[in-house]
């Protein structure tokens, strides 16, 4: 048996290895998503902000933000994805010199259709598997591992790329 002390070592070791896990299965569903809806990773996370943001009007400013793309690189991507009808534009109802970013029907089926049974099938599992106060400490580990990503992401946005060799 090993001592006491190195406990956690064991865990930290076991939590690395299932977020690792966790984070290779994630981008390999989504790999799959892209294949399936025919979009490349930045128009497919561009659509998830969009189908996310509820009552809140999306803009292309709001997406350049979030993906960390120009005015321009966001243009091409809007365009990209109006063409295959998932998102529509629309001048703002008081502002007439703001674009507002809207999810077609389409884009809300194909997503209810492929995406909606996984997280149904997610959470039974997951409330079948853990008790409230576990599954408490669960949502506080993603929120705040989330915010350590939002942290990240920021942080790398700051550093240029490195020279081709």
């Amino acid at each position: 048996m090993c001592p006491r002390t190195t406990e956690p070592a064991r865990i930290s070791v076991e939590l690395k290895r299932a977020l690792e896990f966790y984070h290779g299965t994630v981008e390999d569903l989504i790999r799959e998503l892209i294949r399936v809806l025919g979009v490349n990773e930045t128009d497919r996370r561009a659509l998830e902000i969009v189908l996310l943001q509820d009552e809140k009007a999306t803009t292309p400013k709001i997406l350049a933000e979030r993906l960390g793309l120009t005015a321009a690189g966001v243009t091409i991507m809007l365009n990209r994805l109006e063409k295959q009808g998932y998102i529509a534009r629309s001048l703002h109802p008081t502002d007439r010199r703001r674009v507002i970013v809207m999810a077609t029907e389409l884009a809300a089926h194909r997503i209810q259709e492929l995406v909606v049974p996984m997280i149904v099938e997610s959470y039974k599992m997951l409330l079948s598997s853990y008790n409230s106060a576990e599954l408490d400490i669960i949502a506080d580990f993603l929120k705040r591992a989330g915010e350590l990503q939002q942290i990240h992401r920021e942080r790398l946005r700051e550093v240029d790329p490195y020279s081709k060799p």
